[in-house]
C-alpha cells in the first residue's frame, strides 16, 4: 500500500514464492481507503478489516437465507461470528478469497437455477477477485467454474453467455501487462510449477493424496479449531455428520438437493485439483475454503435429529468462545512485546528516532532479507517525524536495527553483511538490546566508512512492479 501511494499505479502484488509467481494487487487497492484515511497507520487498516468481517458475516447470512431458510441463516451467522474471531486482526491478501467465496458460490447456484446471464457475470466477477487475491485458490476454482459454466451454457444452448467470460479480463489484465513487460516470467514459472520442475525433492503422489484426504475429513472443516491433533481430529465428527446428511440428501428429492451437489463439486473438486502441486497444503490454501462447509453445516438441522444437531452446535459455540477469550488474552500480552505486534515494530523505530540527531541514516537487517514490518515502521515514523532520516544511506551518525537470526543459522550472522554490504568497518558506538532478539547498533562513522557507498539501498525493498 505504501508503494501504491507512491507510484499510484501498481500492477502486481506480493511474491507467491521466490521463483517468479506473484499474487494480484486487488487486495491492496481494496485496503487503500483505510490507508489514506488513517494516513498510513496500520491500526486504521485493522479497523477496516473488522468492518470487512462484518460485511463477510452479513454476506454469509444473506447467502444462506436466500438459498435455504432463516433458521439456517441465523445458525450460519452465529457460527461464523465465533469462527472468525482469531483471524480478523491478521488479514492478508488471501483473506480477500475468504471474503469472496460466499457470493462466488451464491452466484453460481443462482445461475444454475435461473440461467440468467447476470448471475454468471456475478460469479465470474467474484472468481476474478479470488484469482487476484490468492492464486493457489483462484487457479483450481478457475478450472472448476469454467467447466461448470460451460456445462450449463451448452446444455441450455445459451451460447451468448460465453461473452460473460470477458469479465475475467478485468482481473487478468494486470497479470498480462506485468508478464508482457517481464518476458512472461509468471507464465513460465507457473508452467514449470505444474510440470513439477520447481521442487527439488517432490513429495510422493501418495503422500499428497493422503494430505488432501486429511484436509477433506478434518482440517478442511476447522470447526474444532486447534493446532493439537486431538482436537483437530474431532472434526471427524463433523465429517461423519456431513456423510450422514449427504446420504439423506442424495437419496431424497428435496428442493435444495442441487445446491448440495454444487457444493460437493466445488469442495471436492478444489482439493482434487490442488494435487497439481506435489506437496502439503498450507493453511492459506485451505482456510478460506472452510467457509463453504460451515455454511452447509448450518443447514443440517433439517436432516439429523434436532437434539443431536443443536447439542453439537452448542458444544462448538462454547468451545469457540472459550478459545476466543484465550486468544484475546494471549494477544493482549503480545502487544508491544512480540514481532507479530505492530506496536513492537513501531516502538523499536521510535526509540531510534528519539535518540537520533537532526540528520542520520538508518539500515535494517533481517534474516528474511525483505524485513517488511520493520521497513514499514521506518517509512511510517519518517513521515510523522520532523527529523531528516535517510533510509538505507550512510551518514556520520548511522543506525542499524537488527533482528537476530535463528541460532542454528550461523551463516546469517549480520557481521559479514555489515562489513561487506554496508562497508562499515567501524565498531558500534552503542548497542541497545531490545526484546524479541532485536538490537539497535549506533555508529559514528569515520571518513573511510562514508567514502564507500552501501550496496544495500531502498531499491531492494519494492521492485519489479
Amino acid at each position: 500500500m505504501d508503494e501504491i501511494a507512491d507510484k499510484k499505479m501498481v500492477l502486481i502484488g506480493p511474491r507467491a514464492d521466490k521463483k517468479g509467481v506473484f499474487h494480484g494487487i486487488l487486495w491492496h487497492y481494496l485496503n487503500m481507503p483505510a490507508y489514506i484515511i488513517g494516513k498510513g497507520n496500520p491500526i486504521a487498516t485493522g479497523w477496516f478489516w473488522f468492518l470487512l468481517t462484518v460485511g463477510l458475516i452479513s454476506s454469509i447470512y444473506f447467502v444462506v437465507k436466500k438459498l435455504f431458510d432463516e433458521t439456517s441463516a441465523l445458525i450460519a451467522l452465529v457460527l461464523s461470528s465465533a469462527y472468525l474471531v482469531p483471524y480478523v486482526q491478521g488479514f492478508y491478501h488471501g483473506s480477500g478469497a475468504l471474503l469472496s467465496l460466499p457470493l462466488y458460490f451464491y452466484f453460481f447456484v443462482k445461475y444454475f437455477q435461473t440461467k440468467q446471464w447476470k448471475f454468471l457475470i456475478g460469479h465470474l466477477f467474484m472468481l476474478g477477485a479470488i484469482v487476484q487475491f490468492q492464486l493457489a485458490i483462484g487457479g483450481p476454482l478457475l478450472i472448476l467454474s469454467t467447466l461448470a459454466s460451460l456445462f450449463v451454457i451448452i446444455k441450455n444452448k445459451k451460447f451468448l453467455h460465453l461473452l460473460c467470460f470477458g469479465t475475467l479480463l478485468i482481473f487478468a489484465s494486470s497479470f498480462l501487462l506485468i508478464d508482457i513487460r517481464h518476458d512472461f516470467l509468471q507464465t513460465k514459472s507457473i508452467i514449470k510449477y505444474v510440470q513439477g520442475e520447481r521442487d527439488q525433492f517432490p513429495m510422493p503422489f501418495s503422500e499428497s493424496v493422503k494430505n488432501r484426504i486429511e484436509n477433506i475429513t478434518t482440517r478442511g472443516f476447522n470447526l474444532f479449531r486447534n493446532s493439537s491433533s486431538d482436537l483437530n481430529n474431532m472434526n471427524l465428527l463433523i465429517f461423519a455428520l456431513f456423510v450422514f446428511s449427504f446420504v439423506v440428501i442424495l437419496k431424497s428429492k428435496i428442493k435444495y438437493r442441487h445446491i448440495y451437489i454444487i457444493f460437493l463439486y466445488f469442495h471436492i473438486g478444489y482439493y482434487f485439483l490442488t494435487l497439481i502441486h506435489r506437496g502439503l497444503m498450507l493453511e492459506l490454501w485451505w482456510f478460506p475454503m472452510t467457509l463453504l462447509p460451515l455454511m452447509m453445516f448450518s443447514t443440517f438441522h433439517k436432516f439429523v435429529p434436532k437434539h443431536l444437531y443443536f447439542v453439537l452446535l452448542g458444544i462448538l459455540l462454547v468451545l469457540m468462545t472459550s478459545q476466543n477469550i484465550s486468544h484475546a488474552n494471549d494477544l493482549s500480552k503480545e502487544i508491544g512485546n512480540n514481532t507479530r505486534s505492530w506496536k513492537f515494530h513501531l516502538n523499536n523505530m521510535k526509540q531510534i528516532f528519539s535518540d537520533a540527531p537532526e540528520e542520520s541514516g538508518i539500515f535494517i537487517y533481517s534474516p528474511d532479507i525483505y524485513g517488511y514490518q520493520d521497513k514499514y515502521a521506518l517509512s511510517y515514523v519518517s513521515r510523522v517525524s520532523e527529523k531528516k532520516i535517510y533510509k538505507f544511506e550512510k551518514k556520520p551518525t548511522t543506525y542499524i536495527l537488527m533482528e537476530s537470526p535463528p541460532k542454528e543459522r550461523i551463516d546469517l550472522v549480520p557481521t559479514w553483511w555489515i562489513e561487506n554490504k554496508l562497508h562499515i568497518k567501524s565498531q558500534p558506538e552503542e548497542i541497545i538490546k531490545l526484546s524479541g532478539g532485536y538490537e539497535i547498533r549506533k555508529y559514528e562513522l569515520i571518513k573511510e566508512d562514508l567514502e564507500i557507498p552501501s550496496e544495500i539501498t531502498t531499491a531492494d525493498w519494492l521492485y519489479f512492479r
